[in-house]
């Protein structure tokens, strides 16, 4: 081992996830047993085991009290602070981000995510949503982010709080706004079928943005919906026009009509089903083949989202602050983890540098902050019963 080869240690992994919120974070403590630093690590302890603050606390004996910690949360964190929480959320998502990002063009995934609620906060007050059934409810905080896949490296680029009442156009405009301040080369953007509206083709012809859409298949083989164009024996390139007959509006758009050829589930029938996949195509011109290709690598950022639920704190706080911060250092906790893999799992080779995952899973990462706060805080090591046992 080369002595400049770089070591990670369970304080220096503390250290950098620490780091880029205390930077861009507003929260403070100036008590005299509770100090900003100590809000930092509590939030970082919630997030990286999945734990509630109260459980946080518990198993830290010298962390400050959960009921101190929520009065700072609490006062410091309010629906009218929400888009400065976001501003701030943001900036310490893109602090994670390495510099060769900026060298290329991007393709950049965009997806609108829900996490259930299960409260009864009302909801004008509480700022969920209500959507399709998920985990049995049909309520939900609503995010829209922006993913860029990398080297097999996936990093959350910039994220938007979707409250009730917000059209998805101007959550995509304000989403956009923030990748245009970042900088970055934007290739073409691939948005899932959510995002297959009138309204949203024509912002985006408007701004000049390349994307490529999934288009719902609806409407029958010899109607006028998209299912009308699934037709012939071979992927092709066409005109269609969308009807927003709410808004008495039309766009007509280029569209790519994928035939695809999939295997049955079931190996022993041996046989081969013909589907068809539609794709949105704005200011691009690729084969149907090249748009579903590079469509598909748009999957990676719903990968981002379940490897973030594996660091996401639990809360049954109505503060809809509180749960979109909690949201935000999720995706910022993974953005960390992919950081620390590009920095200490690098394996020389000829032909190029490739990531030895297996060195820094995110379980390993999420013990070595574990070990990082019990030196600091303590750790429980025994525990006295309250009375002796009866024989």
């Amino acid at each position: 081992m080369h002595k400049r080869t770089p070591i990670l240690t369970d304080g220096k992994a503390l250290s950098c996830a620490c780091a880029g919120l205390q930077a861009h974070l507003s929260l403070c403590a100036n008590g005299y047993k509770c100090k900003t630093e100590d809000l930092i690590q509590v939030l970082v302890a919630m997030t990286s085991q999945k734990l509630t603050l109260e459980q946080a606390c518990a198993a830290l004996p010298q962390m400050p009290d959960a009921t101190t910690i929520r009065g700072y949360l609490n006062a410091q964190l309010s629906v009218a602070q929400l888009p400065a929480l976001e501003g701030e959320v943001n900036a310490a998502l893109q602090a994670q981000l390495p510099r060769h990002l900026w060298r290329k063009s991007l393709d950049v995934a965009i997806d609108v995510h829900d996490q259930p609620f299960y409260g009864r906060t009302a909801q004008e007050q509480g700022k969920w949503v209500k959507g399709q059934r998920k985990a049995g409810t049909r309520r939900a905080y609503r995010i829209a982010s922006a993913c860029v896949m990398q080297q097999g490296l996936r990093f959350t680029l910039s994220i938007v709080f979707m409250p009730h009442g917000v059209p998805l156009r101007d959550a995509l405009e304000r989403l956009l706004g923030q990748l245009r301040r970042l900088g970055l080369q934007i290739k073409c953007l691939w948005m899932d079928r959510g995002f297959a509206s009138v309204e949203i083709m024509q912002y985006l012809d408007e701004q000049r943005w390349s994307a490529g859409i999934g288009c719902p298949i609806r409407g029958t083989s010899a109607g006028q919906g998209t299912r009308a164009l699934c037709q012939g024996r071979a992927s092709y390139v066409t005109q269609h026009t969308f009807e927003d007959h709410r808004h008495h509006n039309t766009y007509s758009a280029s569209v790519a009509v994928c035939r695809v050829v999939r295997n049955t589930a079931r190996r022993s029938q041996r046989r081969r089903k013909t589907d068809w996949e539609i794709y949105i195509t704005i200011n691009i011109t690729l084969t149907p083949q090249q748009v579903r290709q590079r469509y598909r690598h748009r999957f990676g950022i719903e990968t981002s989202y379940r490897f973030a639920n594996q660091v996401r704190a639990w809360t049954t706080s109505p503060n809809p602050a509180l749960r979109f911060l909690l949201l935000g250092l999720a995706l910022y906790m993974y953005n960390v983890w992919v950081h620390l893999l590009g920095d200490y799992t690098q394996v020389p080779r000829k032909g190029g540098r490739y990531l030895d995952t297996a060195r820094l899973r995110l379980s390993r990462l999420k013990r070595l902050l574990l070990q990082a706060l019990e030196s600091r805080y303590g750790a429980i090591t025994a525990i006295t019963a309250p009375a002796a046992p009866r024989l």
